[in-house]
């Protein structure tokens, strides 16, 4: 019996030190897991900011050159014309006979497209405007 309980602490002490090299090989395996995950996370960091980079270039590039940065501005200005010019049509204001400036509409998928654009910059700038008054 004695020597059955002589035994115990080395086994124990086989068993403790296959559990510490057990243990030391599972963090290494972690370790090595983790260092790929980081690699990889920073490729891809730096790949989306590369092409953050690029995006704002060609941004850039498209402000600068003069066709570019008057197209949207001018297309916007006649729309409102345009869209102006069919309300004041409209409207019998001070003797103006309705319909006689012989303006005619667009056609279907323009007009609603015309609509959504005056639309879309009038209600941008009406919350501006209210954000504004609001936020004093």
């Amino acid at each position: 019996m004695f020597q059955l309980l002589a035994l115990i602490p080395g086994l124990m002490s086989g068993l403790l030190t296959w559990l510490n090299k057990k243990t030391d090989a599972d963090l290494e395996k972690f370790k090595t897991a983790i260092g790929g995950d980081v690699q990889l996370n920073v490729a891809e960091l730096r790949y989306k900011v590369e092409i953050a980079r690029m995006a704002a270039d060609m941004r850039k590039d498209d402000r600068e050159h003069w066709f570019t940065a008057w197209m949207v501005p001018t297309a916007f200005a006649i729309f409102i014309i345009h869209v102006a010019a069919v309300v004041f049509d409209s409207i019998p204001l001070l003797g103006h006979e309705v319909g006689s400036w012989n303006i005619s509409k667009l056609p279907p998928p323009y007009a609603s497209m015309q609509e959504n654009i005056v639309l879309t910059i009038c209600g941008v700038a009406g919350v501006s405007a209210v954000k504004k008054i609001f936020s004093r």
